[in-house]
């Protein structure tokens, strides 16, 4: 029984004491063996996150979200891990010599725990998929493609249920012909994700006899692509050295697979322009018969210029944001978070800054995963600061770097004036493009609008900026990356919609080189008097109550300003009080603000091309606007107008005019126009006088002798 006892309980003790006992005298004993190879791990580790940053730099694409989370893992534990080393070698003899056992228990120990842990973090390195030093070539039909969101999350959501059938149902027809379908939508809308799923469908029906996947990216590895599609086709590489010669062979590889009566589908994810021929991949035009090229892009219009090249029509599928409740369901089924959690609320509010986009929610999602209360509290913060997280950011500014012509950039950054979730008027921005000569060679106003639209439709393609009943809007997120690209280049702009209370600091800063503000005024009381920039060239505000207060020399300090543009204002300060603004303003555009004052002021605009009254309720247009003889445009939308006189005339004599080129006039009660307005505006190329509808115009002879002028 005691030999039982003995071998069952005292032994296994016994052991079990031995190793924690010999364990912790190895820490005492070999302390600076373990700090060594401590040391060496270490390095390894720094040298793996480098390849990582630097790999990740190169593909501009993110083929883990774990990967963001774990380089900012590695980064915080290196530093904990250098500061340690640091108080390591830092100590004399005395402090650690061989009798100073409790230290050099504690040295050993921590280096150990230290070693496990880099060791964990290689291992989950190695685990990652395998990365390029470009964008990962194309391989044969069951290679793992690069998307968006991990394989394991490639749900379907309902909205997007009949963008994926229409897209199928043209991979499903004509399979004898040649076809262009093109997946369109923002970076990380889930276009990869989506073609992925479409591939899986095809496969699945037996749709095609061969899948040739090619991953273009920004910058493409033509020889490796080359090769990997030769591998598709046949099952073996290019022989041939030059890049013309190795395309010519292709060609006569997919010539032979059409005479076969072969079905081909090719994949081309993420084209940029000009990144990619056709002819370099060995497709030529017209496409061969049984071949369907299934693209994805963030710009439409290289869709269809592809489309053109093959003598063909693209088929675009534009993909979506997810609706609100679906971007919810993604965002808690990533964190575990539930209503009764506490942090709910909070994450509630985080989607929302999402705007819907799958890529975001997911490396958001994954970052808070586990995460305490206050973590999701600053992420919140910093989405509300426009402070994107790096892979978000880097996925925007990727279709920031392509726009191609810097008169879409310029008006790209003037979207970013207006605040969050804006709809804007494509006039606002031609007024605006207009007063600070932003298209060279547009000499009418008529020029600078189809300049402006042409601009609007090039950054609708790349989805920058989103279609909204003839205006534009601008996605949450990159309405944030605007303001950090306006706050972090050398352009000086000042833009607040939100805590007027930062404003003075900002000020203070950008005093001199401050070129544009854009500031929401709701809840200011007054402008500060020290309110002076010499080199501003536009000025927005917004949302100003009665009780505003400004300077009286507030535009005195302002000789530069070209553009102001008052939004809902409900007493914006006399303009002429400055004589410099007068001098060089070319546009004033308010919308929305209450003019019961005489106006005459602003016939001393001498310069003025562009004069826009927008809901105003202006009672009387002074003949003091016929000074500006520059005018270009007169705007009194949505004024209530009657002529002077108007009504004695109509009791003499009717006469009715028709709508002629560049003039469209209304009638209603309200607005008295002085004689004499219209009769020295020789420039004027475009009046806007809208009133309601089924009133004709009735004029005395002197009005419609000064219009007729002027038409």
């Amino acid at each position: 029984m005691e030999k039982a006892i003995y071998d069952q309980i005292v032994v296994p003790v016994m052991n079990i004491l031995t190793g924690h006992v010999t364990k912790h005298l190895g820490y005492v004993i070999y302390s600076s063996k373990h700090v060594t190879n401590m040391k060496k791990q270490l390095k390894d580790l720094k040298d793996a996150t480098n390849d990582v940053k630097d790999k990740r730099l190169k593909n501009k694409m993110l083929n883990n979200p774990r990967i963001p989370c774990w380089v900012n893992e590695v980064e915080t534990f290196m530093n904990e891990v250098e500061t340690f080393v640091n108080e390591f070698e830092s100590m004399s003899s005395k402090e650690y010599g061989c009798f100073h056992i409790k230290m050099r228990h504690r040295v050993g120990k921590k280096a150990c725990e230290y070693s496990e842990t880099i060791g964990n973090f290689i291992k989950e390195n190695d685990n990652f998929k395998k990365w390029s030093n470009d964008p990962k070539p194309t391989g044969r039909d069951d290679s793992e493609p690069a998307t968006s969101i991990p394989s394991s999350d490639r749900l379907m959501f309902t909205s997007r249920a009949e963008q994926f059938n229409k897209a199928l149902k043209w991979l499903q027809q004509d399979n004898n012909k040649s076809q262009v379908i093109a997946l369109c939508g923002m970076g990380g809308v889930g276009k990869t994700t989506m073609m992925e799923l479409l591939k899986t469908e095809a496969k699945n029906q037996k749709m095609f006899d061969y899948f040739v996947p090619v991953d273009i990216g920004n910058a493409p590895d033509m020889y490796s692509i080359q090769n990997d599609i030769a591998i598709c086709l046949v099952g073996e590489d290019l022989a041939q050295k030059t890049k013309s010669e190795r395309a010519d062979d292709l060609c006569k590889k997919f010539k032979n697979l059409e005479v076969e009566k072969q079905r081909i589908l090719v994949t081309l994810d993420n084209v940029w322009p000009g990144k990619i021929k056709l002819s370099e991949i060995g497709l030529t035009s017209p496409l061969p018969n049984g071949l369907k090229l299934l693209l994805t892009s963030r710009d439409s219009d290289i869709c269809r210029q592809i489309a053109v090249r093959a003598h063909l029509v693209a088929e675009v599928v534009e993909v979506e944001a997810l609706k609100e409740n679906e971007a919810y369901n993604l965002f808690f089924d990533i964190t575990k978070v539930f209503e009764e959690d506490d942090r709910y609320a909070i994450g509630c509010k985080i989607v929302e800054k999402c705007g819907g986009l799958p890529l975001a929610i997911y490396i958001i999602g994954t970052t808070l995963y586990s995460k305490e209360k206050c973590d999701w509290n600053n992420a919140l913060r910093r989405l509300k600061n426009n402070n994107l997280l790096p892979d978000v950011d880097e996925v925007i500014n990727i279709s920031y770097e392509h726009i191609q012509h810097e008169e879409d950039k310029e008006v790209f950054l003037l979207c970013g004036l207006f605040p969050e979730d804006s709809i804007i008027r494509i006039e606002d921005l031609t007024c605006y493009a207009w007063g600070l000569n932003l298209f060279k060679g547009a000499y009418t106003l008529g020029d600078a609008r189809d300049s402006t639209k042409a601009c609007v439709r090039n950054l609708i393609d790349a989805h920058l900026l989103i279609s909204h009943d003839g205006c534009v809007k601008m996605h949450a997120l990159v309405h944030a990356f605007v303001l950090r690209v306006i706050s972090e280049s050398d352009r000086a702009w000042i833009i607040n919609h939100g805590d007027v209370t930062q404003l003075a600091a900002k000020e203070e800063m950008m005093r001199e080189s401050c070129k544009r503000i854009s500031l929401t005024c709701m809840g200011m009381s007054e402008f500060p008097q020290d309110f002076k920039y010499p080199n501003l060239s536009l000025l927005q505000l917004m949302n100003g109550d009665f009780s505003l207060k400004f300077p009286e020399d507030f535009y005195e300090n302002m000789k530069n300003l070209q553009v102001i543009a008052y939004y809902e204002m409900k007493s914006p300060l006399m303009i002429s009080r400055s004589p410099h603004c007068s001098t060089n303003l070319k546009s004033l555009c308010l919308y929305k603000c209450k003019l019961m004052f005489d106006i005459s002021f602003v016939g001393d605009l001498v310069n003025l091309e562009v004069l826009r009254f927008a809901q105003c309720q202006i009672r009387r247009l002074p003949s003091a606007i016929g000074k500006l003889a520059k005018l270009k445009l007169l705007e009194l939308t949505e004024s209530l107008v009657v002529l002077d006189h108007v009504a004695n005339a109509m009791r003499r004599r009717r006469r009715h005019i028709d709508y002629r080129v560049g003039l469209h006039i209304n009638y209603r009660v309200g607005l008295h126009i002085d004689n004499g307005v219209f009769e020295n505006l020789k420039n004027l190329e475009e009046l806007y006088m809208n009133v309601g509808s089924h009133y004709p115009i009735w004029l005395t002879d002197s009005n419609f002798e000064e219009l007729s002028m002027i038409s």
